[in-house]
């Protein structure tokens, strides 16, 4: 149910800046905004300070390079292959990549969307379409780009 900008009750506790009242257990998230609110709600129920805080930092590194393990020293086709049959592995390594990135764009006062949108023609600028986007190492610490 969409509601404005201000202070709501959300599951009997009341909080400020959220956009929708959403159910934990039934609404799926559509939204950068939504996802946003949530996990400040979830911060607050929490008793968690959106402040800035350097270990969400170190938190979505740690995430980074969990997923990036089981890639590392494989060439193009293993890679598609381990994805394939391990989907898990990286669904729940996004989502939490994804919340992490929540919270930090709340502890630091910042809009997802607002960003995206800020950066996006810079980034499609910066690298066309005939600029590679990987870098590739194999085991031999050999680049090949």
């Amino acid at each position: 149910m969409q509601e404005g900008r201000g202070i709501v009750s959300f599951q009997g506790i009341k909080w400020e800046g959220v956009n929708y009242k959403m159910s934990l257990e039934s609404e799926l998230i559509t939204t950068m905004d939504q996802s946003q609110d949530l996990v400040r709600y979830f911060a607050q129920r929490n008793g968690w300070k959106d402040i800035p805080n350097i270990d969400k930092f170190d938190h979505l590194h740690e995430e980074l390079i969990e997923m990036s393990r089981y890639l590392r020293y494989k060439s193009e086709e293993e890679r598609k292959k381990f994805v394939e049959g391990h989907r898990e592995i990286f669904i729940d390594g996004i989502g939490d990549l994804y919340f992490g990135l929540c919270r930090l764009a709340n502890q630091l006062g910042v809009n997802i969307g607002d960003s995206f949108n800020q950066v996006r023609s810079e980034i499609m600028a910066k690298y066309p379409a005939s600029v590679g986007e990987q870098k590739v190492v194999y085991s031999d610490n050999q680049e090949v780009k």
